[in-house]
C-alpha cells in the first residue's frame, strides 16, 4: 500500500487548504483599505519629493532660459539702436541705404515678436482641456 495515496489523508489537505484560503479571504476582508503600511507612505513620500524636486529644476530650467532669452532680445536692441543712431547722425561716414536700413529694423523687431511668442508658449504652456 505504500505506492498507492491514501484517500483520507488527500481530502484533509484539500480541506485544511480551503480552511486557509477561507481565513486569508476573511482577513483581506476584514482588513481596513483606507490603513496604509509604512513603506506605502514611505514610498508616496518619495514619489512627491521627486516629483517636487522635478518641479523646482523644471522652474529653475525656465528662468534660466528667460534670462538668457531677454539678455540676447536686449543686445540685439541695443545693436539696432545703434546702428539707427548711426544711420541718423552717419559719423565716420556711416550710411546704409534705406531700404536696406528698414529692412534690418523690420526684421529684427519681428525676430524678437516671434522669439518671445514662442518663448512664452512653450516655457508657459496652456492646459489643453478635452471635452470628453
Amino acid at each position: 500500500m505504500s505506492g498507492t495515496p491514501d484517500k483520507h489523508t488527500g481530502l484533509n489537505d484539500l480541506e485544511s487548504v480551503i480552511a486557509t484560503l477561507r481565513s486569508e479571504i476573511t482577513d483581506a476582508s476584514t482588513r481596513s483599505p483606507d490603513r496604509q503600511t509604512p513603506e506605502s507612505i514611505d514610498e508616496k513620500k518619495r514619489k512627491l519629493k521627486i516629483e517636487n524636486d522635478n518641479a523646482e529644476n523644471n522652474q529653475q530650467l525656465k528662468a534660466t532660459t528667460l534670462d538668457r532669452l531677454f539678455i540676447f532680445l536686449g543686445i540685439e536692441t541695443v545693436i539696432i539702436f545703434v546702428m539707427a543712431f548711426f544711420q541718423g547722425f552717419r559719423p565716420s561716414g556711416f550710411a546704409l541705404d534705406d531700404w536696406s536700413f528698414r529692412l534690418i529694423v523690420s526684421a529684427t523687431l519681428i525676430q524678437i515678436a516671434t522669439m518671445l511668442t514662442i518663448a512664452v508658449r512653450h516655457l508657459f504652456p496652456t492646459p489643453k482641456h478635452s471635452d470628453k
